[in-house]
């Protein structure tokens, strides 16, 4: 371990590319932040030379865990934000709005109705066989429908 004890900017600087580079490689974004943070590291060590290597490598691992919170948090409200303006995924926000026609329907008001190319379990008021419905809510695998005029 004596080699670590003479590190220098240079060192913080490879360091800092390898994991730059490594981050083009591997999937995900997580070792940009750390491949940046020994990039700053390098950058302190070179404006001062005194500081101890011990303090940089907490300040190394502290600046690390910080840039990587601070993007998962960022990238995790975004994704939740941009996951409510999309249907990908979630049928029931694609199916809001369809239009299909009434293919059986019970005294109780459920039944089947045929959407695109297939049926679904439906639910609506006043409903007779073939009349066209739209999709006005969902409720886990039943369409509640109202009847289009």
């Amino acid at each position: 371990m004596e080699w670590f004890s003479t590190w220098s900017h240079w060192h913080w600087l490879i360091l800092g590319f390898v994991l730059l580079i490594a981050e083009l490689v591997l999937p995900g974004v997580f070792l940009l932040w750390w491949g940046l943070a020994a990039v700053v590291m390098a950058g302190v060590m070179a404006l001062i030379p005194s500081v101890s290597l011990t303090v940089l490598a907490i300040s190394y691992a502290i600046l690390a865990i910080i840039l990587s919170v601070v993007w998962w948090k960022y990238q995790h409200g975004k994704d939740k934000a941009d996951q409510l303006h999309s249907s990908l995924n979630q049928r029931d926000h694609a199916m809001l709005g369809t239009r299909g026609t009434v293919q059986q329907i019970a005294p109780n008001g459920i039944g089947r109705g045929h959407f695109g190319d297939t049926t679904w379990r439906i639910q609506g008021a006043d409903l007779q066989v073939g009349d066209l419905v739209e999709v006005c809510q969902v409720d886990g695998i039943t369409l509640k429908v109202k009847k289009v005029n």
